[in-house]
């Protein structure tokens, strides 16, 4: 089930006058759609999860077009335009599941979740990118120290799964290289500033070798940071946990045909 925060623009003859005011005063549902508005955010599954708009780096830009599109749960993605050489991130749309600066979580989608639980976060993305330029396609994973985070609450943690990299590069500084469920990643280490003195840590595991698709067990990253590195504590909470390409300049599309996150 998708559902956009639109009035209906089409009624059919045969519905009831009632049902007719109750359709203009609740959410459209609707089998596909798109939208080329900042932040906007489609929802779908029941909100567990939506396509969201995210065009953060925007204001460096002139002449940008970004659209978000969902047809069905294996049809879904966005395409891009921005022309730029910079080594800026623009953009990063995405699929969302959990939180990201909003006020809670997305419905029944298993979030937060404390790392000392021992919960196991499993996720399945199968992809295809057709693009020039600078980009890459990425888990994008938040953690906090409460489980009641808000549209103002600061992460602490960051942790970025790459699957692709097309010319970019990742935060921070490289570590080593490991290999974590079945592949090898290189792993960085860095700090983002988000100024006023607020920031936060960020950790980024680049697959040695593209892939367009992964099935992943969150928990062997995890492990990696609070057990064999000790850079995070394990009463850390896991928000949320994203899917997008992070965008520094180009032309192109992402069509997403599998996705899916679980906590268990």
């Amino acid at each position: 089930m998708l559902i956009i925060n639109k009035k209906p623009y089409r009624i059919f003859r045969t519905l009831f006058p009632v049902l007719f005011s109750a359709l203009l005063l609740s959410p459209f549902t609707a089998s596909a759609v798109s939208s080329s508005k900042d932040a906007d955010k489609l929802y779908f599954e029941n909100n567990k999860y939506y396509v969201f708009n995210n065009v953060w780096g925007k204001d460096e830009v002139k002449g940008w077009q970004q659209t978000v599109f969902y047809n069905s749960p294996t049809s879904m993605g966005w395409n891009w335009h921005w022309p730029s050489s910079s080594s800026s991130v623009k953009a990063y749309p995405s699929l969302v599941s959990g939180w990201h600066w909003t006020a809670g979580y997305t419905a029944n989608s298993g979030l937060p979740i404390k790392l000392s639980s021992n919960k196991i976060i499993t996720s399945n993305v199968t992809y295809s990118i057709k693009s020039t330029g600078t980009y890459n396609a990425a888990y994008d994973i938040w953690f906090h120290t409460t489980d009641k985070a808000s549209w103002d609450s600061t992460p602490t943690d960051e942790l970025m799964i790459w699957l692709n990299n097309t010319n970019a590069g990742p935060a921070g500084d490289y570590i080593e290289t490991v290999f974590l469920g079945g592949s090898s990643w290189n792993v960085f280490k860095g700090w983002i500033n988000a100024g006023n003195g607020k920031g936060w840590n960020v950790f980024s595991f680049v697959r040695t070798s593209n892939t367009n698709n992964a099935s992943l067990n969150i928990r062997h990253f995890t492990n990696y940071l609070v057990g064999t590195k000790k850079w995070m504590s394990n009463t850390k909470y896991i928000s949320s946990v994203e899917f997008g390409t992070e965008i520094f300049g180009g032309d192109g599309q992402i069509d997403i045909t599998k996705w899916s996150v679980d906590v268990k």
